[in-house]
């Protein structure tokens, strides 16, 4: 399975915990089979975002703009391309 895969569905299943976190609560985190990703708000739009899997790890800082990425500071194993999908695909849910 493909990276992009990987975090998509990661995603799609995180999409209920993004809509119930406020930004004074902990991490919230969604565990598939071979990844984890954990969410957390830091406020004013902005969230930590990070996707651990047998691949790759990546720590994200994104700040949503309504549905669309306003800024993303990445790093860990995903490639640019890979990183601002990621990033995309968390602010448009």
């Amino acid at each position: 399975m493909n990276i992009k895969a990987i975090a998509l569905s990661s995603l799609i299943a995180a999409t209920a915990i993004i809509g119930g976190t406020q930004s004074a609560q902990a991490s919230e985190c969604v565990y598939g089979e071979g990844y984890q990703m954990c969410m957390e708000s830091i406020g004013y739009n902005n969230w930590n975002v990070s996707l651990r899997n047998n691949h790759t790890t990546e720590n994200m800082t994104v700040q949503c703009y309504g549905k669309e990425v306003d800024s993303w500071k990445s790093r860990g194993g995903l490639s640019q391309n890979e990183a601002d999908y990621m990033a995309k695909y968390f602010c448009s849910l």
